[in-house]
């Protein structure tokens, strides 16, 4: 499951990646009035993507799971799969938003900020894992993902707010070009 999950969250990282840049290029060129309203676009963004990704995974999770499975007992992993990505096609909002803000902080410089954040999420989604797994299967492991993103929000969302005040981030109107 890991290559479908990759593949569901790699254009969520590219958005990310794309955040940091803009927050990073209007930073340096004095332009704070863009950063909140450009973060703000990504994230819209972002979400966009998920409700594509979540509906493509949920209508087509058994074909996506039989591309990567054959030989032996290929029913019982596609049926797990398929199990596992019915659940998880719901928390790829997450990452969507979880990328996004990573971006901002990225952007902002604020590099000790994403490590703790995801330091708490990998930390988090390893014991849930060890706890819900063996109770719960598969889709254990896809709660345990969705357990570790919402901790790192938990986390990041309040500290992008006293960011925001501290750095005299205006939440500023819509995009315009210059």
């Amino acid at each position: 499951m890991t290559r479908v999950d990759d593949f569901a969250c790699i254009p969520e990282q590219g958005i990310g990646a794309s955040i940091s840049t803009y927050v990073a290029q209007n930073r340096g060129a004095g332009r704070k009035e863009r950063i909140r309203p450009g973060f703000r676009a990504g994230i819209v963004l972002g979400l966009m993507y998920y409700v594509v990704i979540c509906s493509f995974a949920l209508l087509f999770r058994r074909q996506i799971v039989s591309l990567f499975v054959t030989g032996s007992g290929a029913d019982e992993v596609i049926r797990l799969g398929s199990e596992y990505l019915g659940v998880m096609a719901f928390f790829y909002l997450w990452p969507a938003v979880t990328n996004g803000v990573q971006g901002f902080f990225r952007g902002m410089g604020k590099m000790y900020t994403t490590m703790i954040a995801t330091f708490i999420q990998a930390s988090v989604r390893t014991v849930s894992t060890m706890i819900l797994a063996p109770r719960m299967g598969i889709v254990g492991i896809a709660y345990s993902c969705m357990i570790g993103w919402s901790l790192m929000l938990v986390f990041e969302i309040p500290y992008y707010f006293i960011t925001c005040r501290k750095q005299g981030l205006s939440a500023g109107g819509p995009i315009r070009a210059s």
